[in-house]
């Protein structure tokens, strides 16, 4: 009785009502988003996300004694951001070292967010009242509903004249789908495989985001591929509006915050304004490498934590917003590279508690450090190529130019970077008006007006930060080397950091424009609030009008419709479904096209034996065993054919009718499970002749 007093009066402190509100937020947006993606949602995918969202309020009290200043700009919703990364990434690394698995390393989170809050949190004020976090409750309302409403085209599946399954995402979306699968199967560190072969160990990648995805497929009993399009995607775009909202209340304060949330989550960009390129389309790019999002919001709370340790002058902010850079490794490695660098230096720069010879000596310690890091990592074929000689430009401006929609920007760049000689300066201030028109649009020119206008009413910290992301960005996408160790997309170095400077550019830029016109607070006026409520409501409508077929690509060739690109044999779906409800979680499955898009190990949400995928399987392992089962389907001999399936663990082999076996006439009557030419076999330790699951 006195554990369970205890407990409810420490939830009762913890979470006053603000936090409420938010949690209330958070799980009205989420089941609407979990909704429209899979046509409804049931009392335990809200109970989930119930649980989710005070898990991540509990953690977020981390935050809160740690600046005053801060959650006095950010409030709630830097605890919701903030109490994420923390929830999110320990449940990250209790799935790599724990062999519990999933459900018992959620409860331990559970137990510990219980004690923590019961135990060791005392709130500050100003949590408690609604005044002080109307805009950031506003900011969670704001991003719930453009996460939905950028979402609303991703219903699974969509059946085409019953044949066929068309997936509304990008194709990607079924390696997502197999990774939060994967994840709730996972027991630790040794249980690990690469998606494209069982027994492969996983190479290192951006998990982070799949954490939370699995834990509400687990709970709620939901499909990986509708908690992609249905919380993990939305997720994504709802954390890069709170990220929005916390930075730029720290520069500009928190009324402005909330433009910046608007401006990030619910205005056009740049391909959407007329600027032509969706290759360069920060909307379109972060959706469909989602991981970026996740990344952005990691990143924001880094150099929050910078920012705020060169202005009080203290050191463990500083070591907050480091470990946080490293942490984006795990969310999107792309932006720890782009920010590693500047992250490292800013403080040798801005932290003026030390003296400036010292931190001029720890710049250049740290400027070498770098540089022997970086030289040491090119020995390793896992770690991308990093050298600036500006050999990667000429690719990637080539690939820029096929990925331009048919029009005149097309047609001036193409005639001025290919078809005019000119001297390399000359191309290289092309190359810049491409990148930065086709990335920023509209913002770019908005950016320079309010730079302009305010850079001397801030501390020159905040004043160049958006001056050197943007340089940052510009010269990795002109400066960078292709990646000669990823064939698939050599150029993901030179693209990807476009996603945070754009967000840096907008969020700095919206806010500073509403601060200019209006200051920190609420305009004095009446009808300028009014007004400026109802311009929020009209960019309800950008999202809204832009989302139907938003991931497609119209310039490239098969990728216009959804229907060239992500559509399954509806027959194959339903093979893939039979396994996932007939089969234990660590049976693998084979299928006999090689499974190249992950479409089966996706929809089963098993692992696959081995795939030939379209991102590459190089690997002398993967070739051999492609070898093999090449062999398998060969086989004229029954015993034959059960030896090596139950010898080498396969329980399952979806055949296509496009695919030849010689296996024998009477296996081949023994599929468990056939629709239009798809038949399933069986191979698992229970098989008898085929009456298993008949």
């Amino acid at each position: 009785m006195a554990m369970q007093a205890l407990s409810a009066q420490g939830l009762v402190k913890g979470l006053r009502r603000p936090p409420l509100v938010a949690a209330v937020l958070f799980v009205l947006s989420a089941g609407v988003w979990q909704a429209q993606a899979s046509g409804g949602v049931g009392w335990a995918t809200l109970g989930a996300l119930g649980w989710y969202a005070c898990l991540c309020l509990a953690y977020g009290t981390a935050v809160l004694p740690t600046s005053s200043y801060l959650v006095s700009k950010g409030g709630v919703a830097l605890q919701l951001l903030g109490g994420y990364f923390v929830f999110n990434t320990l449940l990250l690394v209790l799935a790599v070292v724990s062999p519990l698995g999933m459900m018992a390393n959620l409860m331990l989170l559970t137990v510990v967010a219980l004690l923590w809050v019961a135990y060791r949190v005392q709130y500050r004020p100003f949590l408690d009242g609604y005044q002080d976090n109307l805009p950031s409750l506003l900011a969670i309302a704001v991003s719930g509903a453009a996460a939905g409403l950028w979402c609303a085209d991703f219903r699974f599946p969509v059946l085409e004249d019953g044949q066929a399954a068309v997936f509304r995402t990008w194709q990607d979306m079924f390696f997502h789908a197999r990774e939060i699968s994967a994840f709730i199967q996972y027991h630790g560190l040794a249980s690990f495989s690469d998606v494209r072969m069982a027994g492969l160990p996983a190479p290192f990648y951006h998990y982070g985001s799949y954490l939370s995805a699995a834990a509400l497929a687990l709970l709620s009993g939901a499909g990986a591929v509708e908690v992609y399009a249905g919380f993990q995607l939305p997720l994504g775009i709802f954390l890069s509006g709170l990220a929005a909202f916390v930075l730029v209340a720290y520069f500009w304060g928190a009324w402005p915050a909330l433009a910046a949330t608007v401006a990030i989550v619910l205005l056009p960009d740049a391909y959407q304004q007329g600027f032509a390129n969706r290759y360069l389309s920060y909307h379109f790019l972060t959706q469909v490498n989602l991981g970026m999002l996740y990344g952005i919001a990691c990143m924001a709370l880094a150099w929050l934590c910078i920012f705020d340790g060169c202005r009080r002058g203290l050191y463990w902010p500083i070591v907050a917003g480091c470990v946080l850079t490293v942490v984006c490794l795990f969310y999107k490695a792309h932006f720890f590279v782009a920010n590693a660098l500047l992250i490292g230096l800013y403080p040798c720069v801005f932290f003026t508690r030390l003296g400036g010879l010292l931190r001029l000596l720890i710049g250049l310690g740290f400027i070498g450090g770098f540089v022997g890091v970086i030289a040491w990592s090119q020995q390793l074929t896992s770690v991308p190529v990093l050298r600036l000689d500006g050999s990667g430009a000429t690719g990637y401006l080539l690939l820029l130019l096929d990925a331009f929609d048919p029009g005149a920007l097309k047609n001036f760049f193409h005639s001025v970077l290919v078809e005019e000689h000119h001297s390399k300066p000359i191309n290289a201030l092309y190359a810049t008006a491409l990148l930065s028109l086709s990335t920023f649009g509209l913002w770019g020119a908005a950016f320079v007006g309010v730079w302009v206008v305010l850079w001397r009413r801030r501390p020159l910290a905040i004043a160049v930060f958006p001056v050197l992301i943007i340089g940052n960005y510009l010269l990795m996408s002109i400066g960078l080397a292709a990646d000669a160790h990823n064939s698939v997309s050599p150029y993901e170095l030179l693209n990807r950091p476009l996603g945070w400077a754009y967000f840096v550019v907008v969020a700095w830029t919206a806010g500073g424009g509403y601060y200019w016109l209006w200051g920190a607070g609420l305009p004095p006026r009446k009808l300028t609030r009014i007004g400026l409520a109802g311009a929020v409501c009209a960019s309800l409508a950008a999202p809204w009008l832009l989302a139907a077929n938003f991931q497609t690509f119209p310039a490239l060739r098969g990728y216009a419709k959804y229907e060239d690109f992500n559509a399954v044999p509806a027959c194959l779906v339903k093979a893939a479904r039979f396994v996932r409800d007939n089969s234990r979680p660590d049976e693998l499955i084979q299928a006999s096209d090689f499974d190249p898009r992950y479409a089966v190990t996706a929809l089963a949400e098993r692992q696959s034996f081995v795939s030939k995928s379209m991102f590459g399987w190089q690997e002398a392992a993967l070739q051999e065993r492609v070898k093999e089962v090449e062999a398998f389907s060969r086989l004229a001999d029954t015993e034959a054919v059960q030896t090596y399936a139950l010898s080498n663990g396969l329980a399952w082999y979806i055949l296509q009718p496009t695919t030849t076996v010689a296996w024998p006439a009477a296996l081949l009557e023994q599929a468990v499970f056939s629709c239009g030419g798809y038949r399933v076999y069986y191979f698992g330790a229970l098989w008898v002749s085929g009456s298993v699951y008949r």
